[in-house]
């Protein structure tokens, strides 16, 4: 495959966006017609889950392609690693123009990254000097948002993110010098909640379905999370204070501002599609969509991320290249450290430092995800989901948390420490100490080679074989048959 024949790629993401804001993944009530679109001409994921349920980490993994104990970034505001390999490192080796426009809060940038168009902090933040600063600015505009009617609906940063991307491919297309690699990171839906015009409004007569909580969510959480979400010793006080009239009508405020956020994000999406449809760029223009993580919006009675939940762990996935890619195929299993080795694959590369799937060659082949279960982390946890089941450890308390996700989607059913399901959770739980304990950065330890003696010698062939996939790869072996154990 040269230079020309490489095809491009085009990598959305949002921040905070939950399953239930896509048609095409069972919602009743959200409005995303371009998702659904692109839904329709690829491949959707339907049990995709973020690699960390927390912005810098889950950035981090997507771009190195490794967990969060390996790159280092555990939370937020705890820099990663420097010196691992980025995936846009070996785009640039075959040939490809790399574009970032956007967030990245993945630690440094890499020289690999030909041009950048990123904005400093979130949408709130003042940064005049970054991109939209500079842009807004020239409206009379302030950079940070204060909310509603902040900005009409072309000068929206996301707004400006897609045309900045669109801007910068076009480019590349005028140049016709080889293919593009395109980040185009959105903010929303985080925070603040800015929907410009008629899409605050859209959702105000939308009967949506109730928040999920009930009674004593929030002191059932891990102790783990509550500490994470500052909450642990208040859960009384939360709990007291989602029983007033007034909590609730701001609940139910934000939620419709939220979903008329997620709609107008859609629309964004669907300039990116007209783009690419109008220039002729879309016949070999590979496309992914995720978000780095959801958000619980108040089920289970807290609205935050750092948690195992579906509503924050599981993200939208979709990839689609209209006749390289099946359409309208929906599969299982992905991670964000899968979307790294996926990109390299459709640029004819790979690196075996990766701990995520290529899954481009299999859809392409006709087959189903390679990846058999879900596997992330989280600070000083980790937790692996297959279709039935999900495992969460945390290690300080040396305890878990067991859910069938089949009889119990809401995951309030701890069955931990229910001596009925005690064979499946000792599985379970072997299978994801093992996965973890096994984990090597495979990069540092190839650049660390020193020779030594014959044992040294003996060992750096073997050690120069593993393959970061290797260790998911067993970890679904391990797991995967437990979906169809007889519990008795």
């Amino acid at each position: 495959m040269n230079k020309k024949e490489k095809p491009n790629i085009l990598l959305i993401t949002t921040d905070t966006q939950r399953c239930d804001t896509l048609r095409c993944m069972g919602s009743t009530f959200a409005v995303s017609p371009h998702l659904d679109r692109l839904a329709e001409e690829g491949v959707l994921f339907d049990n995709a889950h973020t690699a960390s349920p927390v912005c810098s980490p889950a950035r981090s993994s997507l771009m190195t392609g490794l967990h969060t104990p390996i790159h280092g970034c555990i939370e937020n505001g705890i820099d990663r690693k420097s010196g691992h390999m980025i995936f846009p490192d070996l785009l640039r080796e075959q040939g490809y123009t790399n574009i970032m426009v956007g967030k990245t809060h993945f630690g440094e940038h890499s020289t690999s990254f030909d041009i950048i168009r990123d904005v400093k902090g979130e949408k709130s933040a003042l940064s005049p000097e970054d991109s939209y600063g500079k842009f807004i600015s020239q409206h009379g505009l302030s950079r940070s948002s204060v909310g509603l009617g902040s900005v009409p609906d072309d000068l929206h940063m996301d707004a400006f993110l897609v045309t900045t991307a669109m801007e910068e491919m076009e480019k590349c297309r005028q140049a016709g010098e080889g293919p593009f690699f395109t980040f185009c990171s959105l903010l929303s839906p985080h925070s603040p909640l800015d929907p410009p015009g008629d899409w605050a409004t859209m959702f105000d007569d939308v009967v949506l379905p109730p928040i999920d909580y009930e009674p004593g969510d929030l002191e059932n959480l891990s102790v783990h999370t509550r500490r994470l979400l500052g909450f642990l010793g208040q859960e009384d006080e939360l709990a007291d204070n989602l029983q007033r009239p007034e909590t609730l009508t701001e609940i139910d405020k934000k939620r419709r501002l939220y979903y008329g956020m997620t709609a107008f994000i859609d629309a964004q999406v669907g300039r990116l599609l007209t783009y690419l449809d109008e220039t002729g760029l879309r016949e070999n223009t590979l496309i992914l969509f995720s978000s780095d993580h959801g958000t619980q919006m108040f089920d289970h009675g807290f609205d935050d991320k750092h948690n195992y939940l579906d509503a924050t762990w599981r993200v939208p996935f979709i990839m689609s290249m209209p006749g390289v890619l099946p359409s309208g195929k929906t599969t299982d299993f992905a991670t964000w450290t899968d979307i790294s080795a996926t990109i390299l694959a459709a640029a004819g590369t790979s690196s075996r430092y990766i701990q995520g799937f290529d899954l481009f060659t299999p859809l392409t082949q006709g087959l189903e995800s390679p990846r058999r279960c879900a596997t992330g982390t989280l600070y000083k946890s980790a937790a692996v989901a297959t279709k039935r089941w999900k495992l969460e450890y945390y290690f300080e308390e040396q305890t878990g948390m067991m859910y069938d996700r089949v009889q119990d989607p809401s995951e309030r059913c701890d069955l931990y420490n229910d001596p009925k399901y005690a064979n499946v959770k000792e599985q379970l739980l072997v299978a994801l100490l093992t996965w973890r304990a096994d984990m090597i950065d495979l990069q540092l330890m190839e650049e660390s080679q020193r020779g030594g003696g014959p044992v040294a010698r003996r060992i750096i062939p073997y050690s120069l074989a593993m393959r970061g996939v290797d260790i998911e790869i067993r970890l679904g072996e391990k797991v995967a048959p437990l979906d169809h154990l007889l519990v008795v």
